[in-house]
């Protein structure tokens, strides 16, 4: 089995570099042909005949997109084995100011369909190996009703909400498979923390006075039985024996518009508040009212080339405001192309969970390098590196850290597809030390349709 998986891995690899890599900035491998045309479309679907252009116009955007990851470990970890994880995410977003004329409202509905199985559970680490897999099968996911006031600075939310949309995440980990591409995971080992396919209901608003700043404030209702799978997220009720999460993030960010000729760069800093009750980590049979925690997330390009022309989504471009995105589909995954220049970036962020009686891990750390346009004339393709970091807390038992590395180079090859052969070493799975570190190989690949 190890060498099986070592031949598929490196044959596939070689089998997509190879014509990937000569395509074309504009993606067509065959100019002038249906699969030139086909590859060069924004969607995988097209435009419907032009019936997916009048929708959209009329206040309704359609979109799906479906990412699998598969993978396996070679060697090491507690078993070798291969395993597939897929995800289907389908969105509706209403505006229905086009709509009904609700000066400023706006709906996002999303649905969700997972399969597959983890390869985690049988090599026995921490941080999730496959980022996209989730248990079950069927989700309903976000139901956001949001208002953007008059001047598109206050933006006002409301429903079944993430919280990982928007906190404790940077925008540059989507390029990666492993946990890291959602957001500090150790969060949500110590708390219910809303994120990928488990919505709660929440409130959150959003103040951006110009491009550079951002605050967000946000409050969920903390019932950890929102996540049950077998309830699919379709379990509405409002359980008032639960405690409240709210969390407050501040963002500072600059050069992110291609007007700019200066490096891009942000900063972020968070914490949160979660007022449950929390049982002890050694003594289950004490508990404890409140837990909180603070996290720092940096980004700088250090070399920047030429910034590539973006003919996505305007709501995806760079410098888009959140008052543009919240109108839009939220992608828990999108195979579209960022709109960032080509260069070299790096990023660094930390997670601090001081209270050691209640929290599983009590702080981890993080830091990568992102490089855009890499092989001549592929100036959408991205390689990135990163290392992961994450410390158990001293009161559990033959566990102190796990430690993951990932390299990757993510192959776009069309505006609505990418390719990205993986790898990732995981030092003491779940940090523990009789579990021998573990080699993981595969692909993730992802679709928009």
């Amino acid at each position: 089995m190890p060498r099986l998986l070592a031949v598929l891995f490196t044959g596939f690899f070689l089998f997509t570099a190879q014509p990937l890599c000569t395509a074309g900035e504009n993606f067509p491998v065959a100019g002038g042909t249906w699969l030139g045309a086909w590859l060069s479309q924004q969607t995988a679907t097209g435009n419907w005949g032009g019936l997916r252009q009048d929708l959209t116009q009329k206040g309704v955007t359609l979109s799906a997109n479906f990412t699998t990851d598969i993978l396996g470990n070679p060697a090491g970890g507690l078993k070798q084995a291969a395993r597939y994880a897929g995800f289907l995410q389908v969105t509706a977003a209403l505006d229905l100011e086009k709509i009904a004329s609700f000066k400023g409202w706006a709906l996002t509905i999303t649905n969700y369909l997972a399969s597959g199985r983890n390869l985690s559970g049988l090599i026995g680490n921490f941080y999730g190996v496959q980022e996209i897999f989730s248990p079950g099968g069927y989700y309903f996911g976000v139901l956001d009703l949001s208002l953007t006031l008059p001047g598109d600075k206050v933006i006002l939310e409301a429903g079944r909400l993430f919280a990982g949309d928007v906190f404790a995440i940077s925008p540059l980990w989507q390029y990666y498979v492993s946990a890291i591409n959602s957001n500090l995971v150790s969060i949500s080992s110590n708390l219910f923390f809303p994120h990928f396919q488990v919505a709660a209901w929440g409130a959150r608003a959003t103040y951006e006075p110009d491009k550079h700043w951002q605050f967000i404030g946000g409050v969920y209702a903390t019932d950890p039985s929102a996540g049950d799978p077998d309830k699919h997220g379709l379990d509405f009720s409002f359980n008032a024996d639960y405690g409240c999460l709210a969390v407050g993030q501040l963002s500072y960010k600059y050069h992110q518009d291609p007007k700019d000729s200066g490096l891009p760069g942000s900063a972020t800093f968070g914490g949160y508040y979660d007022s449950s009750k929390f049982t002890g980590i050694t003594d289950s049979s004490r508990t404890w009212q409140g837990n909180y925690g603070f996290y720092f997330i940096m980004d700088q390009m250090i070399y920047r080339g030429d910034w590539p022309e973006f003919t996505g989504p305007a709501h995806l471009r760079s410098a888009a405001g959140y008052a543009e995105r919240v109108k839009h589909p939220y992608y828990v995954q999108t195979a579209t192309a960022a709109d960032r220049p080509k260069g070299l970036t790096a990023w660094w962020a930390a997670y601090l969970a001081p209270q050691k009686d209640i929290n599983t891990q009590t702080y981890q750390l993080a830091g990568g390098l992102v490089y855009q346009g890499l092989p001549p004339n592929r100036n959408r393709d991205v390689t990135a590196f990163c290392v992961i970091y994450g410390n158990f807390n001293d009161k559990l038992s033959g566990q102190d850290a796990e430690t993951v590395l990932e390299l990757n180079h993510r192959f776009q090859v069309s505006p609505w597809c990418y390719i990205t052969p993986d790898i990732q070493y995981i030092i003491n799975p779940d940090g523990r030390h009789d579990i021998d570190n573990a080699l993981v190989l595969g692909a993730e690949a992802s679709f928009d349709f």
